[in-house]
């Protein structure tokens, strides 16, 4: 046998080793309820991110906080309990959406968000942030709990939510 085909026998049991044990995992990670998988609500005035890129925090224009954003959040012309009504509705019709905290004093509420295939889990916590004048805004923090690189998923996710959020303003985002 010449060593190309053995070179891509090899490579195929490689894969298929890899595929399985992501299916282990996922499946692992599919049975435990999202209660394990939630960590304690952060302080965005104090937090501090990670060493790994399986994380993406938005934060709203002039925010005083230790992290350094990788985005910033939009300032919506509303109120701030009726910012944090209507996001709340559109967060939690996002798909694979569970709730598993809330400290209403703060604003503030932490979901988990599992990936589609494998459901795998990751964390996402929001406050609602009154600027006054009847305008508000949203810190956002999603990160995962397995794996190091998340190959962008904290980022669509945070997009995709204030794309929903937005749309279930009415009011737009500036």
């Amino acid at each position: 046998m010449s060593s190309l085909p053995r070179l891509a026998a090899a490579a195929v049991a490689g894969l298929a080793i890899a595929g399985i044990a992501l299916a282990v995992v996922g499946w692992f990670a599919w049975g435990r309820g999202d209660g394990a998988v939630a960590e304690p609500m952060p302080d965005f005035a104090t937090l501090v991110l990670r060493d790994t890129p399986n994380q993406y925090l938005a934060l709203p224009p002039g925010f005083a906080g230790a992290a350094r954003p990788h985005a910033e959040s939009p300032v919506f012309d509303l109120p701030v309990a009726a910012l944090e009504e209507r996001a709340l509705e559109a967060i939690r019709m996002q798909p694979r959406v569970t709730q598993v905290a809330s400290d209403s004093a703060r604003r503030q509420y932490a979901f988990v968000q599992r990936s589609a295939l494998l459901r795998f889990p990751d964390t996402v916590t929001v406050q609602f942030i009154d600027l006054g004048e009847g305008r508000s805004s949203l810190a956002l923090y999603s990160r995962s709990k397995l794996g190091h690189s998340d190959l962008g998923a904290n980022a669509a996710r945070i997009g995709d939510w204030l794309e929903a959020i937005a749309a279930a303003t009415g009011a737009g985002a500036k």
